[in-house]
């Protein structure tokens, strides 16, 4: 996954949203952030799972605490344009070797029946085949914290 630029650049999930979970049935067991994530306490391993009514999201619920946990939704249908390059210190803590292995979700934040944001600013980045994850900060990309999802 290493290349002359020690970054890699992710431009898209390899499943189409919503038809199955990326990690495998029901998840496929959980995803360890070793770090956790910010505003979620102590949790630290957690469960995606397809959100049945709207394939387009996932629920990332945490196993510790069962009534913390984010919606998530792949940025890249969403956004065609969106892209990120992963910094070779990020690969390492992720343990990535293939960018096939490399799942990006984004957070999502509802403001109303019609109204939602997503975080493009700061992504959660999985390991799929290592089950670890992290999110991280695109501090180039901060004004892009509440982006508004296309609805329609």
């Amino acid at each position: 996954m290493h290349n002359t630029t020690d970054t890699a650049k992710t431009e898209r999930n390899s499943q189409a949203p919503g038809t199955v979970n990326p990690l495998g049935k029901s998840g496929g067991g959980p995803i360890f952030f070793k770090k956790g994530l910010p505003g979620l306490g102590k949790s630290r391993h957690f469960i995606l799972q397809i959100i049945e009514s709207n394939p387009f999201f996932y629920y990332l619920r945490s196993m510790e605490e069962e009534e913390v946990g984010l919606i998530l939704v792949d940025p890249f249908p969403c956004f065609p344009g969106y892209n990120l390059e992963l910094p070779e210190a990020e690969q390492k803590e992720l343990e990535l070797e293939k960018e096939e292995d490399v799942l990006v979700f984004t957070t999502v934040t509802i403001l109303g029946e019609n109204k939602m944001t997503t975080n493009l600013a700061a992504p959660i980045i999985i390991n799929a085949k290592k089950r670890v994850a992290k999110q991280i900060i695109l501090a180039e990309r901060i004004e892009q914290m509440r982006t508004p999802l296309p609805l329609s």
